[in-house]
């Protein structure tokens, strides 16, 4: 977008301090709320807005839709280990069954699923986002700086919130799609506190 190759620093916190953390989150936002909420001038949250219906992240192909939706009414079992449930210190998490007279590793039904040949997803999307992008986890600013436009951005869990602030102002001008960009399990309105009090004290 011509528009957000235009805005400088100062700006591009102003968006985000307003909430608008993606360039996802601008999809339904008019010239006049730019303006109110995020301090733009008029002729920018204009271009904004008119550029904003027909951007995209990345065209898929028909055939990169229709392997998504085989994906999605696949219907894949939940694999779990077995017995699990029986011991408190076991995890849920597969194992393969190996026992010589294990009924899951025999093949009774009321045992559950195994895995197996056929239930994975088509090699050409495997490992893909529900979206159609494919993942690249990034922790720092170099890790960003390598992310092609067709590719979306995954934020590591273990960075901290200033410098999560730094790589989704970065990510927003290069116009990447943030798979994450809140913290799970904290409401919006914390978010955007904590946005609004570290935008203030970089500047």
């Amino acid at each position: 977008m011509k528009a957000l190759d235009e805005m400088n620093d100062d700006q591009i916190k102003a968006l985000i301090g307003a909430g608008y953390r993606t360039v996802d989150d601008l999809r339904d936002v008019t010239a006049d709320e730019l303006v109110t909420n995020a301090g733009l001038e008029a002729d920018l949250a204009q271009r904004v807005a008119q550029e904003l219906p027909s951007f995209k992240h990345k065209d898929l192909s028909a055939e990169h839709k229709h392997l998504l939706a085989v994906r999605k009414r696949h219907g894949k079992p939940w694999f779990k280990r077995d017995d699990y449930e029986k011991k408190k210190k076991l995890s849920p998490s597969w194992r393969k069954p190996r026992g010589l007279f294990n009924k899951m590793r025999r093949g009774f039904p009321d045992k559950g699923a195994v895995v197996q040949v056929g239930y994975g997803a088509p090699t050409a999307i495997r490992g893909f986002h529900p979206s159609g992008f494919e993942e690249v986890l990034v922790n720092c600013l170099a890790d960003l700086e390598e992310v092609q436009p067709d590719k979306a951005v995954r934020i590591g869990r273990t960075v901290g919130a200033r410098k999560k602030q730094i790589i989704l102002e970065r990510a927003f001008a290069k116009g990447l799609k943030v798979l994450n960009p809140r913290a799970k399990g904290r409401p919006l309105e914390e978010e955007e506190k904590t946005s609004g009090r570290l935008t203030e004290e970089n500047e």
